[in-house]
């Protein structure tokens, strides 16, 4: 990924979705939804599909968005060599989503910037929502984030739904100071990682995370077989790409475990060395863990 300009847009660490969400909820509210039946690979140990396999599944969704005049603009040789790059999202599950159920995966536009767009998704069962997703997408060259052409912002247009997302704060610059988080998890990349931008896909980051979650849960589970149990993994992840994640690297998830209103709050960052490249916010039921309070954020 590769690293963002100062002022390019992210979104609000915390668990912003649950409130700013809202209207995502509406299957009505979406211009665009494609059909989708869960894969085995999708399950967790539990039978449901996890929150991170729901990362691939919006971020299929992306990929899949229909930009006819700017792909006519691209092939015409109108534009310059760009990169299309993530630069956060959000993604929070409402409930359970099941193997053999037939779901829809609805998008739309939120928000169109000088640079930058956000998609805005809901996935279906029938007119019930299960999970609900945003995510901030820049426009790049090699100088860094390009403002949008007008083919571009015109396709962005025809799928805008009546729903904008809110204008968020950026984290604290504190978050990137790794001597802040108590705990570390050591990541090692594979080349399954890494996707067609030759850096470490989003949906593999995000799984890191989760990584350092599960580790951390087990740790203080006594290492059960198989994991801890599944209902205590975060059902909402927010999370800012800061910089590119290279191939092939070590890194370090950072993590820090705060109790909040409803459960837990894992707060993480993503360091090559003590350089902060990602940061995390995942939100999970509170468990039965002691939590220590030398375990929060420093």
């Amino acid at each position: 990924m590769g690293a963002m300009a100062p002022d390019a847009p992210v979104l609000p660490a915390g668990p912003s979705l649950a409130v700013d969400g809202d209207g995502l909820t509406d299957p009505a509210a979406f211009p665009v939804s494609r059909p989708l039946t869960p894969r085995y690979a999708d399950l967790g140990g539990d039978g449901r599909v996890t929150t991170v396999a729901l990362g691939r599944w919006f971020e299929e969704a992306r990929v899949g968005a229909e930009l006819p005049r700017f792909r006519r603009l691209v092939e015409d040789g109108g534009y310059a060599p760009f990169r299309i790059l993530l630069a956060a999202q959000r993604i929070r599950r409402l409930a359970p989503i099941t193997h053999r159920t037939e779901y829809r995966v609805a998008t739309g536009v939120r928000r169109v910037g000088g640079s930058s767009f956000s998609y805005g998704h809901g996935v279906f069962a029938g007119d019930r929502c299960v999970a609900v997703a945003d995510s901030v997408t820049v426009l790049a060259t090699g100088a860094g984030p390009s403002g949008l052409p007008d083919e571009l912002r015109a396709d962005l247009a025809s799928m805008v739904i009546d729903e904008p997302g809110g204008a968020a704060p950026r984290p604290e610059p504190s978050r990137s100071e790794r001597d802040r988080y108590p705990v570390t998890h050591r990541i090692t990349t594979r080349i399954g990682d890494v996707d067609t931008n030759r850096h470490v896909n989003n949906v593999a980051a995000l799984s890191w995370y989760a990584d350092a979650v599960a580790a951390w849960q087990s740790a203080r589970l006594g290492d059960p077989d198989g994991g801890p149990p599944e209902e205590l993994a975060p059902t909402a992840w927010e999370v800012q790409y800061v910089a590119e994640i290279a191939h092939p690297r070590t890194y370090d998830v950072a993590l820090a475990v705060d109790a909040g209103p409803d459960g837990l709050l894992y707060r993480a960052g993503l360091f090559a060395g003590e350089r902060c490249v990602g940061l995390a916010d995942g939100f999970g039921a509170a468990g039965w863990f002691g939590l220590d309070p030398r375990e929060g954020l420093r």
